[in-house]
C-alpha cells in the first residue's frame, strides 16, 4: 500500500499538470513508512487558498509528513473530485478540502478510514471527519454592525451581493442570512441584484460594472468572493461613486486590507485561512498515530471585521 501511495504525485501530476505541490518527488526506499496527506483545494493559485497552503506546509513540515497541494486554478469542482477520487484509490492518509464535492467522495472516504477534513463550506449530513468554517449568521451581523456605522438606522439599504458561484450551497447560504439578520434593519433594505464572479477579477469588475450603473441607487455593496470587495472598489473609483457607495468584502488578500488603509473599501470579515491548513494536519495527524478524533465534528472559525480602526492589528486579534 505504501508503493501505491509514492505513486500519487505522478498521477496526480499528470492529470493536472503544475500544480504547486509540496513534495512532487515522493520517493519512498523499501520497508519506509511515511503519513501522506492531500489538500485538495478549489483554487490551486488563489492568493486567499494560498494563504491556506501555507499553513498546510508549515503543519506538514513539523509532523515530517509528505504532503501535496493540487487543485485547479479556475473553479471546477469536477476536478477537486477527480483529484479526491485519486487520492482515494492510492489510500492517502488523510485529505482536506472545500465542502462543495460530492457527498458520496465523503461516504467513500469513511468506508476506507482515510479522513476528510472540510474546510470554509460544510456538507452537514455528510460523513466528514470535522469541519472547520463560519458561522454565517454572525458574519451578517458582523456586517450589518458595520453598515449601521455608516448608515442612519433610519434609512433603507439597496444591496447589491457578489458571490464566486451562485450554486454553492455556501453563497446561498451566506445569502440567506443576509436576507435573515438585515430584518431587523429599521429602514428596511432591498436586494436589487446578485452576480457571481467565478473567482476571476476581471469578470467581477465586468459585473460591478454593469450593476452600479443599472442600479445608481445602490448604497451598499457585499462582496462573498475573495477578489470581489477589490473589483468593486475599483470600479467604483472609475465611476467616481464611493462617496455614497459602501463597499464591505470577506477575507484579506493583502490587496483589501491596502484598499482598506486608503478608504477605497470600508471593512471586510477575515478569518484565518492559515488556520485551515495548520490545524487540520495535526488533527489528522494525531488521529493517524493514536487514533485520536477531533471533540467536535463542526468547528467554527473566529471571525473578525476589518476597518481603518484596526487594520494594523488585526492579525494579532485573530490569534487571541
Amino acid at each position: 500500500m505504501m508503493k501505491r501511495k509514492a505513486l500519487i504525485v505522478v498521477v496526480l501530476l499528470l492529470l493536472f499538470g503544475c500544480t504547486n505541490g509540496t513534495d512532487k518527488n515522493i520517493k519512498k526506499e523499501k520497508n519506509e513508512e511515511f503519513l501522506y496527506f492531500l489538500y485538495a483545494t478549489p483554487l490551486a493559485d488563489h492568493p486567499i487558498w494560498l494563504q491556506s497552503k501555507e499553513g498546510f506546509v508549515q503543519a506538514c513540515n513539523e509532523l515530517k509528513v509528505k504532503c501535496d497541494w493540487i487543485g485547479p486554478k479556475v473553479i471546477d469542482t469536477e476536478k477537486m473530485e477527480e483529484v479526491i477520487s485519486q487520492g482515494l484509490i492510492e489510500k492517502v492518509d488523510g485529505i482536506i478540502t472545500q465542502g462543495v464535492i460530492k457527498k458520496a467522495l465523503l461516504e467513500e472516504a469513511a468506508a476506507l478510514d482515510i479522513p476528510i477534513v472540510l474546510v470554509d463550506s460544510n456538507i452537514e449530513d455528510g460523513k466528514k471527519f470535522t469541519f472547520y468554517g463560519k458561522n454565517f449568521q454572525r458574519q451578517a451581523q458582523l456586517l450589518l454592525n458595520e453598515i449601521e456605522k455608516k448608515i442612519p438606522k433610519h434609512k433603507p439599504l439597496v444591496i447589491a451581493i457578489q458571490v464566486a458561484e451562485l450554486n454553492f450551497k455556501i453563497a446561498q447560504d451566506q445569502i440567506q442570512e443576509i436576507r435573515e439578520v438585515f430584518k431587523n434593519h429599521p429602514g428596511g433594505y432591498e436586494i436589487v441584484a446578485i452576480t457571481e464572479s467565478k473567482s476571476d477579477k476581471i469578470r467581477a469588475q465586468a459585473q460591478w460594472m454593469n450593476t452600479l450603473r443599472n442600479h445608481p441607487d445602490i448604497n451598499v455593496t457585499i462582496n462573498f468572493a475573495a477578489e470581489s470587495a477589490d473589483a468593486c472598489a475599483e470600479i467604483a473609483q472609475t465611476l467616481n461613486i464611493k462617496k455614497r457607495l459602501h463597499i464591505y468584502g470577506v477575507d484579506d488578500m493583502d490587496s483589501t486590507i491596502d484598499y482598506i488603509k486608503k478608504g477605497y473599501i470600508d471593512a471586510s470579515v477575515v478569518t484565518s485561512f492559515y488556520e485551515y491548513g495548520y490545524k487540520t494536519v495535526y488533527q489528522m495527524y494525531a488521529y493517524k498515530k493514536t487514533g485520536k478524533k477531533p471533540t467536535s465534528l463542526n468547528n467554527e472559525v473566529k471571525l473578525l471585521i476589518v476597518n481603518q480602526d484596526n487594520v494594523d492589528t488585526y492579525q494579532s486579534e485573530l490569534k487571541e
